[in-house]
């Protein structure tokens, strides 16, 4: 089968990932690299329980071969000679190649920037760049889950959907550890499902404080205050959950550097191709939300809806045959469905449905092993690892 043209998609993440299975899914063939520097795909949604359950990692399949998925991707479709993984890290991304750390260039008809961002302060709720293997990724997460059983007090910085869920699950895993919350609890949700989080989390025993903290680790008094001026006593550890960033940035020559947000984003059209580029596209976390427009904040959904939209306009860009599709932005917030797990035991939902039923669906789906036990058959487990 002759293709269309070739494709560079950096990152290989949710979003990346979704781009390469629905281009494999094209009628027509389209040639796809996927580059990244790790060598497994991370179920980063599940930070919060690899941190509880370090021991767990792997038989909950929380990080599955990049190159088995791909190779699985590819058969799907009899796309396997068509669709391939390069490990190593990106050093520059240009119009139509990308250059590696080391020093070689790859070269494509198009570039789908799919790199998503990092937690800063050295947080590991998504991978960082020295976890480039499934082993250092574990290390990182028993590393960590031993310091916390040792500490008598943890406060976890930032209220979002993160530090919300690594709250929950680092008490229920270590009970006799002091677990302070700080932030305002789930402040792009709904009145209601902010008051039944906060509820469950009480009844937990985690303490909840609003407020911001800016330091990194206790003082010498093994105390926290905040920027507000409380201040929280007998801390061991501090884990934060704040200041997501991006490093477009630091990857964009300067052909591209314009089209780069202040915070490291990148600036698209409706069509997800950067706004002086027409053969390099965006998806997922990277790509700047337009003023007065929502994306969805469970980070998955947004990956998959944009991807879907990339991948069919890098098809119509290569074959120049018909116009691109605008992707959908959302002009109102996007407060369901979401669930909210913080133990194995516990998971809050609002789906528009009865709090029981849906509580009772969020523990069998999302509270087992967040989502992982429904999803990694479509990346290859059973077939291909």
């Amino acid at each position: 089968m002759s293709s269309i043209g070739s494709v560079i998609i950096v990152g290989g993440g949710a979003s990346g990932l979704h781009v390469a299975r629905l281009l494999a899914q094209q009628k027509k063939v389209v040639d796809v690299t996927l580059v990244d520097r790790q060598d497994y795909f991370d179920w980063s949604v599940a930070s919060p329980r690899m941190l509880a359950e370090p021991e767990n990692i792997e038989r909950d399949t929380y990080v599955m071969p990049t190159a088995k998925v791909l190779e699985h991707i590819g058969k799907r479709k009899d796309r396997s000679n068509h669709t391939k993984f390069v490990q190593g890290a990106v050093r520059t991304i240009s119009p139509k190649s990308v250059t590696l750390d080391s020093g070689k260039v790859l070269e494509a008809d198009a570039i789908v920037i799919a790199i998503g961002g990092q937690y800063g302060n050295g947080s590991i709720w998504k991978p960082l760049p020295s976890h480039t293997t499934k082993e250092a990724r574990i290390k990182a997460f028993k590393d960590l889950h031993n310091k916390a059983a040792k500490a008598q007090g943890i406060v976890v910085a930032g209220a979002g959907h993160a530090g919300v869920e690594v709250a929950g699950e680092l008490k229920a895993a270590l009970p006799n550890v002091e677990v302070t919350l700080v932030g305002r609890v789930l402040a792009r949700s709904s009145t209601e499902f902010q008051r039944r989080v906060k509820k469950n989390l009480e009844l937990m025993g985690v303490i909840l404080q609003d407020g911001h903290v800016d330091v990194d680790t206790p003082d010498n008094n093994r105390r926290v205050t905040t920027r507000e001026g409380h201040t929280i006593s007998e801390v061991d550890l501090v884990l934060k959950a704040t200041g997501f960033s991006f490093a477009g940035d630091q990857l964009a020559d300067e052909t591209l550097r314009n089209d780069v947000s202040k915070r490291g984003q990148f600036d698209c059209r409706p069509t997800l191709q950067l706004k002086s580029c027409d053969s390099v596209f965006a998806v997922g976390d990277i790509v700047v939300v337009p003023k007065g427009k929502y994306s969805d904040v469970k980070g998955i959904y947004h990956a998959q809806a944009t991807a879907a939209t990339v991948a069919n306009n890098v098809v119509a860009f290569l074959q120049k045959s018909k116009p691109l599709e605008d992707f959908g932005w959302s002009s109102e917030p996007i407060e369901m469905p979401v669930m909210t797990t913080l133990s194995r035991k516990v998971t809050i939902a609002e789906m528009g449905m009865p709090h029981f039923m849906v509580n009772f669906m969020g523990r069998m789906f999302k509270g087992k092993n967040y989502f992982a036990n429904l999803e990694r058959k479509n990346f290859g487990y059973g077939k291909t690892w």
